[in-house]
């Protein structure tokens, strides 16, 4: 009796152990984890690198003969790109009425072109540019690989003979057209030498759709546009771009 009970004496103590070491080895496990989740955020963090430099974009013009403007766009940034290619009255400011064209341009593996109709802009000094936007500008793979995360923009002056009317006429019209689509709505009081002194004198032309002894058009050469009045309240109906009336 007394043997059996040594024996299973024995064999608690061997049990009390064993659990004794597992016990002991366990807070070893737990930091060897964290230090494996650790070396998985210091990768994670190596492959976040910060765009390479070096990327540009560049724009060259020429002017044609029957009134156009030719530009050759090139980029380093590999793939395909878009970026908004412009021609623009130089010395522009800020709250001007803009005076120019643009339209988005596609690069295939660093090139592109665009051509422009300038022959209705007035005489003058212009910027030919070319400007990169990532936010827009990425259209595959390759190319947002790059990294660039920045505008990118080239630009040179060019001089333009266009229509032949002076910038100064065309920025005139401009600032007074933007005045008459701002103030002037259906039913503004119709003031004759006010229109008179401010713009001009004004040609009338034929009402065809309405009656003529009420409706009146008149043509601002000044401001290459049509009011249309009714005569009989006084009252401005509708104004329109160019020589359009009723």
């Amino acid at each position: 009796m007394e043997y059996f009970r040594a024996r299973l004496i024995g064999s608690l103590l061997s049990i009390v152990a064993a659990m004794t070491l597992i016990g002991c080895d366990a807070p070893n496990d737990v930091p060897a984890s964290n230090n494996a989740s650790e070396s998985e955020n210091i990768a994670e963090n190596e492959l976040i690198s910060h765009p390479p430099e070096g990327y540009s974009v560049s724009v060259s013009g020429q002017s044609l003969n029957d009134g156009q403007v030719h530009l050759e766009l090139r980029t380093n940034i590999p793939g395909t790109i878009e970026l908004m290619a412009s021609i623009s009255l130089a010395d522009q400011a800020p709250d001007d009425t803009w005076i120019g064209k643009n339209e988005r341009v596609r690069l295939v593996n660093g090139t592109g072109q665009a051509t422009f109709d300038v022959s209705d802009l007035p005489t003058g000094q212009y910027e030919v540019e070319a400007s990169f936007y990532p936010r827009w500008g990425f259209q595959d793979e390759e190319s947002r690989s790059s990294g660039v995360n920045e505008s990118l923009e080239h630009s040179h002056p060019i001089s333009l003979k266009g229509s032949g009317e002076s910038s100064e006429l065309v920025a005139q019209r401009n600032e007074d057209q933007r005045w008459v689509i701002e103030n002037v709505i259906m039913g503004s009081e119709w003031d004759p030498s006010f229109w008179r002194n401010r713009f001009g004198e004004w040609e009338e032309f034929s009402v065809t759709t309405r009656n003529p002894d009420i409706i009146s058009n008149y043509y601002f050469e000044s401001l290459d546009m049509t009011l249309i009045v009714n005569t009989l309240k006084d009252e401005v109906v509708v104004w329109r771009m160019g020589r359009d009336g009723l």
